[in-house]
């Protein structure tokens, strides 16, 4: 049983940060679709630079300096351009994709599994009892919990979360009342590149050391998902990257069971059917934000986007 807790936050992990980055971009009225290729691009950075550098803190950097100039990029396309949010979002995930796998080629000349001789440290090892379901966590299963509950204090208890609500929930209010929406949206896609930098290092560092084409396999549509379900709060955030998380880990269990009580099939395919379920659940949220996007552009497109206290 306690072995299913500890290979639960395992798989959790990556999901969760990438998920808590999706939330700030999510209270600002972004629809992040690219979470997927801002974690496989977090996760070849930091394996290369690891490989090149042998310095894990200057491969953690690198990867989150990556993807915030990615996500300053996915800015700029949105507002100044005018590009449709979520196809931009997806967009930024198959090109992401699509160049790792040939980054992988040209920078090691091979399609082939990248290792490392090393990864993220792991604070507990050998603890006993119920402390051993920590044993073999990387230390960014602790910051996702440390960011969680920072997450709540800032959203409900600063000025920059209040901002990050005006924004996403009414754009043109926001800017009457004095806040720089284009900004304020930057700042959270800014956020939202550095956790998901986190969740591809710690998908790649965390637990195998290595770096393989399409390594993420679809989790950053699971943070996609984690962050509707969750109601783009850190609580519920954490609550479904932590099922998804669960429901992997039964998935693993069964493989490993010779018994087969449940298919493994079916287990495995329960984080995408909540998937469907959440979009779902979540369409007259989607149809709001997407009404309030589609205004903004009818009257000027960054007009909004004047003023800040």
């Amino acid at each position: 049983m306690l072995d299913i807790v500890t290979i639960t936050l395992q798989v959790a992990t990556p999901v969760w940060l990438a998920a808590l980055g999706g939330m700030y971009a999510h209270r600002a009225g972004v629809m992040h679709l690219g979470l997927e290729g801002l974690m496989v691009l977090g996760a070849f950075a930091s394996v290369a630079i690891l490989l090149h550098n042998g310095s894990l803190l200057v491969a953690l950097l690198v990867a989150a300096v990556t993807d915030v100039a990615v996500s300053v990029l996915f800015w700029v396309l949105i507002t100044y351009f005018g590009t449709n949010i979520m196809i931009t979002g997806l967009a930024l995930s198959m090109v992401a994709l699509a160049g790792t796998s040939f980054a992988l080629v040209a920078v090691f000349g091979s399609s082939a599994t990248i290792t490392t001789s090393h990864g993220l440290p792991r604070p507990v090892e050998h603890a006993h009892g119920p402390l051993s379901v920590l044993n073999g966590l990387s230390l960014l299963t602790y910051v996702a919990l440390a960011v969680s509950a920072v997450s709540w204090w800032i959203l409900r208890r600063t000025r920059f979360g209040l901002r990050l609500h005006a924004a996403g929930n009414d754009p043109f209010a926001a800017a009457s009342a004095g806040v720089h929406v284009a900004r304020t949206r930057l700042h959270a896609l800014m956020i939202a590149g550095v956790f998901s930098a986190m969740a591809g290092a710690d998908l790649a560092l965390g637990a195998i050391h290595a770096f393989h084409e399409n390594m993420t396999q679809g989790r950053g549509y699971l943070a996609f998902a984690a962050v509707l379900l969750g109601r783009a709060s850190p609580a519920g955030v954490a609550a479904a990257a932590l099922f998804f998380g669960l429901a992997s880990a039964l998935g693993i269990r069964s493989q490993l069971s010779s018994t087969n009580a449940i298919p493994v099939q079916l287990v495995l395919i329960l984080p995408y059917a909540v998937t469907i379920v959440a979009m779902c659940v979540s369409a007259p949220h989607l149809a709001g934000v997407l009404r309030n996007a589609r205004a903004r552009l009818q009257r000027g497109g960054h007009d909004t986007s004047s003023r800040e206290p």
